[in-house]
């Protein structure tokens, strides 16, 4: 599969060709099945979600390539096809599944099926001339994988713990530490598992030693930024932040001027932030200039409006540095040195 996919590659021609007659697929992906809808030609097909029918989707785009391909994200059903696409070159876009419905709603499309669901793709990637994305490197979706499952170890961890505490029956006792001490052992090896996977990776070792430069980011928030942020160092810092969701939106109308909050974004990625922000405010080094920003916030604000706005401010830290590949350094340290 992946020789024939290969030889599917766009050429620099047919990718001109294709920007000067503009088509753009849409693809409900389901479990089983791929429903495609293109456009302008309103063709609608279905193909399987397998690797049979992936290759058949590429030799049926082979002689008039798309624009771009739009799908949503479906909870991992469209991973390997997404993969596929991409290693044929084929442009393509996975996009959040609500903002998608909302933009049916806009439009009065009330029924929702997957034939109706491709056309609606296809018509939010023409409409708005959406760009293409780029696909995580194999790194990157090994390391989303191990962070997911790590997470999902620790909550079951946490839910035997909390059972234990209240557990007076023997056999229950006895199965629960025994499962606790396998899970463990299995976050243990998640953890060294992750830790290699970036050692061996020369680009992600170097932007993980930088990230960990920054005061408040260790290992769990900085892999976390990698997997999360597959733009760091590229493009613009500020969407960036939004992409995190640590940017306060506006909510004023006429006189009114009404609270600023954060809004969307990746959850696990603000998360992270959060709580590496968290770390850096608490450091009581004279020389934190977290801690300083944060107090100066604080002294008019919540606790919880500093905690953004340092988490707002490493991120734009973390993207500059990356971009410039150069470690932390912290200024005011230099300062003080220099004035003594």
């Amino acid at each position: 599969m992946r020789k024939q996919e290969k030889n599917q590659t766009l050429t620099h021609n047919e990718i001109m060709k294709n920007n000067e007659n503009p088509n753009y697929i849409g693809i409900d992906v389901a479990k089983e099945t791929l429903d495609v809808h293109r456009l302008p030609s309103n063709l609608h097909k279905q193909f399987n979600n397998s690797p049979e029918g992936w290759q058949e989707f590429l030799n049926w785009i082979k002689d008039e390539p798309p624009t771009l391909v739009l799908c949503e994200a479906t909870g991992g059903y469209e991973k390997n096809f997404v993969i596929a696409l991409a290693e044929a070159g084929i442009p393509f876009r996975v996009v959040n599944a609500a903002r998608v419905r909302d933009y049916a709603k806009s439009l009065g499309i009330l029924a929702k099926t997957d034939k109706i669901d491709a056309k609606v793709l296809a018509q939010f990637a023409a409409e708005r001339k959406l760009e293409p994305q780029k696909m995580p490197d194999e790194t990157q979706r090994n390391l989303k994988e191990l962070i997911v499952w790590r997470r999902q170890l620790i909550k079951t961890r946490t839910m035997h713990r909390n059972q234990l505490e209240h557990a007076s029956y023997k056999t229950i006792v006895k199965g629960t530490k025994t499962l606790l001490e396998q899970i463990n052992k299995q976050i243990e090896k998640v953890e060294s598992e992750l830790t290699q996977l970036i050692d061996d990776d020369p680009h992600w070792n170097n932007i993980n030693e930088i990230l960990q430069s920054i005061p408040g980011i260790g290992p769990e928030t900085a892999r976390t930024i990698i997997v999360e942020c597959s733009g760091l160092g590229e493009g613009d810092a500020s969407q960036l932040c939004s992409l995190a969701g640590v940017v306060p939106f506006n909510c004023d109308s006429g006189r009114h001027r009404g609270q600023r909050r954060i809004y969307g974004g990746r959850a696990l990625l603000r998360s992270a932030l959060y709580m590496a922000a968290q770390s850096a405010v608490k450091c009581t080094k004279t020389d934190n200039v977290f801690k300083q920003m944060y107090e100066r916030i604080v002294s008019k604000r919540p606790h919880k409006v500093g905690i953004i706005a340092v988490a707002h401010k490493m991120l734009l830290i973390a993207h500059s540095l990356v971009k410039n590949g150069v470690r932390w350094e912290n200024k005011l340290l230099q300062k003080v040195q220099n004035s003594a």
